[in-house]
């Protein structure tokens, strides 16, 4: 009876087993499915938006009023976004796709800024129409390079992840030759654009203005900074790594406070401090705003930043978070911001970052304005009422600086801010401010 039992018992538990084992065997598979047709549809998806933007780059070629190429810079932007989204999808991640990706990047930000060179100047320059005749040509190049694929997944002599290995991490193409190494082969002699725009070529190989003269400095030198102006003993000062940010490369510190952390990173040259921060307990709020931004300038004199002016703040989690930017000359160089963070429990300063500051901070050669305060008043909406009139250098996406009037004033119920060209009269930016209990901030 009990061997009759025992046989019974394993019976089940066989034919559980393989139950189980062919559920599992199924449903692996119909996963593989699911994941090629996923990345079947990405990777045919990306082939059309890449075959628009090959179009719409030979129309940018013809192209000279400033209405159409902006029509065409705008649905350029999309569809390149939405490719890059669609290579993303699909198992190359061992592979790298750099100039693929900032050609995708560029397209549409590029034929953006001869937009506005024919809004602006009416005229494209010839070296600016052989630019854009390059990236029409390695659209093309792109485009039948995908079109010969795509032959390939038709016929079914590829097939995007019936190789792959799968792990929950990631997912990495193990065909013998991967198509896409290929492609981007071809875009080995793609060339730098320099332009108006945040993808240019130019912004990427920036060096930080502040260290441009800056002597190199050890981890030794750099613990010994940091012990002085904390007034820590050095020996606490732990050395916790180094960041190889492009041209800011700087070293990582920790040392122990009020029974939390204080980490801070300074720049291997010259030692600035790019940012620090202090993880403690706030405690109840006593300090109001007013006291914050005192606590706070007077940090950022003592620390040796002169003519910070106050600009913006944000009060969380009782903590204020004050911006300043440097003042030059009764300028306001918005590119030089340095945020610092005060404790409103007791005025403690627990936090900076200064990385805006230490990338351009400069002595500026700042001219007269063209345009008088009056002349720059007139080009601003009737509908607003100015309360007052500053004159700052504003950043671009390019990181090209310009002089302008800053009136500040309401229209409608709401606050503004517009900059007004103070050589061309054109109007540069409009940022709402939104002035809260909790801070006053711009969008």
């Amino acid at each position: 009876m009990r061997k009759n039992n025992s046989y019974w018992l394993f019976t089940v538990i066989a034919v559980v087993l393989f139950t189980f084992g062919v559920y599992e065997f199924y449903n692996a598979r119909a996963y593989r499915q699911s994941l090629e047709d996923t990345y079947n549809r990405a990777f045919f998806e990306l082939t059309d938006y890449v075959d628009d933007i090959d179009t719409l780059l030979a129309k940018g070629l013809v192209a000279t009023s400033a209405g159409e190429m902006a029509t065409i810079s705008q649905e350029l932007s999309v569809q390149a976004s939405a490719a890059k989204a669609c290579l993303a999808q699909l198992p190359i991640t061992e592979v790298q796709l750099d100039k693929t990706e900032k050609f995708l990047s560029q397209v549409g930000d590029y034929t953006y800024t001869l937009s506005q060179s024919l809004i602006n100047k009416n005229t494209i320059s010839e070296q600016e129409y052989e630019s854009l005749s390059s990236l029409g040509s390695y659209a093309t190049t792109l485009n039948q390079s995908l079109g010969d694929l795509s032959k390939n997944v038709y016929n079914g002599t590829l097939r995007f992840g019936s190789n792959a290995k799968i792990s929950p991490q990631r997912v990495v193409y193990a065909a013998e030759e991967d198509p896409f190494s290929a492609i981007e082969k071809k875009f080995g002699e793609y060339p730098s654009l320099i332009y108006d725009g945040p993808f240019s070529e130019h912004i990427e190989n920036r060096s930080p203005k502040l260290l441009e003269n800056a002597r190199a400095i050890s981890k030794d030198e750099a613990a010994k900074k940091i012990a002085d102006r904390f007034d820590v003993d050095v020996k606490s000062v732990a050395f916790a790594g180094e960041t190889e940010n492009s041209n800011m490369d700087s070293y990582l510190f920790k040392f122990p406070k009020n029974g939390g952390e204080v980490c801070v990173s300074l720049t291997k040259k010259g030692g600035y401090t790019v940012y620090f921060l202090e993880n403690r307990r706030i405690h109840t709020e006593k300090l109001s705003v007013e006291d914050a931004i005192k606590k706070a300038q007077d940090f950022l004199a003592a620390s040796g930043y002169d003519n910070m002016q106050n600009s913006y703040y944000e009060k969380q989690g009782g903590v204020a978070t004050v911006n300043f930017a440097y003042k030059q000359n009764n300028v306001t160089c918005y590119s030089d911001l340095i945020k610092v963070k005060v404790a409103l429990d007791n005025g403690e300063i627990i936090g900076m970052e200064a990385n805006g500051y230490i990338m351009n901070h400069s002595k500026r050669d700042i001219r007269t304005p063209a345009l008088s305060k009056q002349q720059a008043r007139a080009k601003v909406s009737s509908k607003v009422n100015i309360d007052t009139v500053n004159i700052a250098l504003i950043p671009k996406d390019s990181a090209r600086e310009v002089l302008c009037y800053e009136f500040k004033g309401t229209a409608a119920g709401r606050n503004f801010l517009i900059y007004i060209n103070a050589e061309t009269g054109g109007e540069e930016d409009i940022q709402i401010l939104i002035e809260s209990p909790d801070g006053i901030l711009t969008i």
